[in-house]
């Protein structure tokens, strides 16, 4: 099911959608915290939107004593329910075995006395399936959830709960079953929510699979929809939106998002009310689509994180409320929006503080020193990035200290302070390597890390070239050459891109030795320069298919540094032959401003 999608945002091609940009009244009305305390939850639908947010404020203990609270009163099987999966959820989060057990089962027993044995007995396999909660055996968790309900049998050829209850039960011991589209359901629902097996305190499942069971989910839900407790469509497709986009589908995960506000637009319009939601969809989906749109579409963006922080008035979450306002800077700096961005990053540098744990602080740092760079006032940028690159460092976020060594080369570059920008940039590849290296990296996060290790490299290379850093330029190249050599496996970037860094370190290579040959420096030798002009040519003679006009100008550029190394030692035929071979490699690629400059040489050496 398709409403809408990503073909219904705006083009990001002109600035017409400006007018939709907020005011700086608007945005101070969106950036205000809510005012504390809060109210009490009035009955267990409200209790299980405050657990929810109590527990992704990472506030566990509150969290479990609000559902204890809640966990006798009166209310219908869904709330119930919504309150026992938040519940649940945090007790994986606490790593707590027995509570997580407990909570499970509380979570079958409401599904069987509600009239729904076949989802109970479908949560009791999955989460079965993922082996005994840590800490505890196989048989013990199993016991648990089999004192919740007992199992129901299978009925041939349907789920349906008349078709279960028109069979006279089950022998003692007979293992119950259920379909494989109720299965389906079921997993996307209760198993993407936990961490994998064996995976750290508040780790989640590989995106990947969370991917096929909640796709396979959405495909099985029309089949198994009336013997469950609730319709779980919009809970399944912001999760299949959250995955994709864990999984690097931003156009996947932003389709899905837009479908998740439409139908709950459109049932709103039919009950004429806000729907119960205890998942926070629509806000959920909102967050994720000011990430999604963030660059492409930053003014739509804008507008999505402002719809969400305006579902937060009563919702006491600094890590949410923090998240969000981040990304709402960055789309208003994409925006190019910047009086909104100076004032919204101004409230994020002093709403930072409110997040109590270190590591959820370095993005909102990092994002406030990025609108300060922006801005031009590098002084100011540089407190809140030295306080991210500390916090990075001691969580040991390479991932972060990457994006802090960054910003920092653009500060030293921007300021003209070239030694510092090498020293960062540097920085910046060997954060680039490490992460592109690290079996722990997504795949499809290691092309875009391999090509910023090797765009970093290849500005390290430059710059050691023009500070006279000759062991550096030696580095660089060295590096270059082991990240796109021919035979170093399976190749993460395209051939050509792989190519021309390899020629433009090799290039580098030749002019480092060429200017010390110029300085006269000891121990180099011009048969060391010609070997290095022979290993150039080499791999220009390697270029890939289709892309010979770079051949060409790489030939006629070393043509022409040749013509002027031989020029400088005397050597005034061989020069005028390199001379000539550059002038018609410039000729050929229509180079106006190379070709006078040849021509001038040519007369000098003609002269001589």
């Amino acid at each position: 099911m398709n409403f809408s999608g990503a073909s219904s945002l705006p083009d990001p091609g002109g600035r017409s959608d400006q007018a939709d940009l907020p005011g700086l009244e608007e945005l101070r009305v969106a950036l205000r915290p809510p005012e504390l305390p809060l109210p009490s939850p009035r009955d267990v639908l409200e209790a299980a939107h405050r657990v929810r947010d109590l527990v992704h404020a990472e506030r566990f203990r509150d969290a479990r004593a609000l559902a204890d609270a809640f966990r006798g009163r009166p209310a219908v099987p869904e709330d119930r329910l919504a309150l026992l999966r938040e519940a649940l959820r945090g007790a994986v989060l606490m790593d707590d075995a027995e509570q997580v057990e407990l909570e499970a089962a509380d979570i079958v027993s409401v599904l069987h006395r509600s009239g729904h044995p076949e989802q109970a007995a479908a949560t009791v396999a999955v989460l079965l399936e993922r082996g005994p909660t840590r800490g505890r055996s196989s048989v013990a968790t199993k016991a648990v959830l089999a004192r919740a309900a007992p199992e129901p049998e299978r009925s041939e050829g349907s789920t349906s709960a008349a078709a279960s209850s028109s069979r006279r039960g089950r022998r003692r011991g007979e293992r119950a079953e259920v379909s494989a589209e109720l299965l389906s359901v079921v997993r996307g629902l209760e198993q993407t929510v936990l961490p994998a097996a064996g995976g750290p305190r508040g780790g989640a499942v590989d995106p990947r699979r969370a991917v096929v069971w909640l796709r396979a989910a959405l495909t099985a839900l029309p089949a198994v929809r009336p013997v469950l407790l609730g319709d779980p469509d919009l809970e399944l497709r912001l999760r299949l939106a959250q995955a994709l986009e864990a999984v690097g589908d931003p156009v996947g995960a932003t389709t899905q998002a837009l479908d998740v506000l439409e139908l709950v637009e459109r049932e709103e319009a039919v009950v004429e009310s806000p729907l119960p939601d205890p998942q926070r969809t629509a806000t959920a989906a909102h967050a994720l689509l000011s990430r999604t749109l963030g660059l492409e579409h930053p003014v739509s963006a804008v507008r999505h994180s402002l719809d969400a922080l305006g579902a937060l008035h009563e919702v006491d979450d600094p890590p949410l409320r923090v998240g969000l306002i981040t990304q709402l800077l960055q789309a208003l700096m994409a925006a190019g929006a910047t009086d909104q961005a100076s004032f919204t990053a101004g409230r994020l540098a002093s709403l930072q503080r409110t997040v109590q744990r270190d590591a959820l602080r370095i993005g909102p740092l990092l994002a406030v020193a990025a609108q300060r760079v922006q801005a031009e006032r590098y002084e100011a940028a540089w407190v809140p990035l030295e306080r991210a690159r500390r916090i990075a460092g001691e969580q040991r976020d390479h991932r972060s200290s990457l994006e802090a060594s960054r910003l920092a080369a653009s500060i030293h570059e921007r300021t003209a302070d070239h030694p510092a920008a090498l020293t960062e940039l540097h920085r910046v590849a060997s954060e680039a390597r490490w992460l592109a290296d690290d079996l722990a990296t997504a795949g499809h996060e290691r092309a875009e890390l391999v090509r910023t290790e090797l765009s970093a490299h290849a500005l390290v290379l430059r710059r050691a070239l023009d500070l006279g850093r000759t062991t550096l330029v030696h580095e660089a190249a060295a590096a270059i050459e082991r990240r796109t050599r021919p035979e170093g496996g399976r190749p993460l970037l395209p051939p050509e891109l792989l190519w021309d860094h390899r020629v433009d370190a090799r290039v580098g290579l030749l002019i480092a030795i060429g200017e010390a040959l110029r300085r006269e420096d000891e121990g180099v030798e011009f048969a060391e320069y010609e070997s290095r002009r022979r290993a150039v040519l080499q791999v220009i003679d390697q270029v890939p298919a289709g892309h010979d006009a770079r051949a060409r100008y790489w030939a006629a550029y070393v043509d022409d540094h040749h013509a002027r190394v031989l020029a400088d030692r005397g050597q005034d035929v061989p020069a005028l032959r390199a001379a000539h071979r550059a002038r018609d490699g410039w000729v050929h690629l229509g180079n106006a401003e190379d070709i006078g400059r040849l021509d001038e040489l040519i007369a000098q050496l003609q002269a001589d």
